[in-house]
């Protein structure tokens, strides 16, 4: 079986926890079991003859019965037996017995799913939040934008001096009479004119 003898044995530590056979675990307990069952598969791999689907049968049954594996390592191990004889046509399929889960196992692949289903719900969350924020902020800004505007126009209908929909009809008529009055007084200043020169051309003759 190819692939069965997996790459050292020694317990690597990283930001996440710490790696045996390529799985992370948690506790350095549970690295150090996976480490001793990843020792054993070794050394189960340089014995047995992967070729002889008999000794793999036997080899398969006998660490059901002994339940010899308990970390995603040794199950990972065990499936590809159990693999191997589904492969198989020497071995009937109704004959090759289901891979127990224990409690532990069953515990702990309980947890992860509750884990990565509860980080798929924070996530979810964390959009949602992120959406109602932006849609706040718009709301917000586009509140203060039109409480700026009202002021800004209420502050230019009480104090411009330009003609509005307010003062129009104000302005139009104190610049009528202002242009009536110009006019009223250039014309006494023409008529005052005529009339010194009417004087004066009396007083020629």
């Amino acid at each position: 079986m190819e692939g069965t003898a997996m790459g050292n044995t020694d317990v690597k530590q990283n930001s996440k926890g710490f790696v045996v056979g390529g799985y992370t675990f948690e506790t350095k307990e549970e690295a150090d079991a996976a480490k001793e069952e990843l020792e054993a598969i070794k050394y189960l791999s340089s014995k047995a003859d992967y070729n002889d689907i008999g000794q793999v049968y036997r080899l398969y049954n006998n660490i059901l019965d002994k339940q010899l594996f308990r970390s995603p390592v040794g199950m990972d191990y065990i499936k590809k037996l159990q693999q191997q004889l589904y492969k198989s046509k020497a071995v009937p399929n109704g004959q090759i017995r289901p891979i127990p889960i224990n409690v532990e196992t069953q515990q702990a692949m309980d947890d992860r799913r509750e884990a990565l289903s509860s980080r798929g719900k924070v996530k979810e969350l964390q959009r949602e939040v992120f959406m109602y924020k932006s849609r706040f902020n718009k709301s917000v800004i586009i509140n203060v934008a039109l409480v700026i505007i009202i002021i800004v126009m209420i502050a230019i209908t009480a104090t411009s001096s330009n003609p509005n929909i307010l003062n129009y009809e104000t302005k139009l008529q104190d610049k009528y009479s202002s242009w009536q009055e110009e006019l009223d007084r250039r014309q006494k200043v023409i008529e005052q004119k005529e009339k010194e020169l009417h004087i004066s051309d009396n007083n020629m003759k």
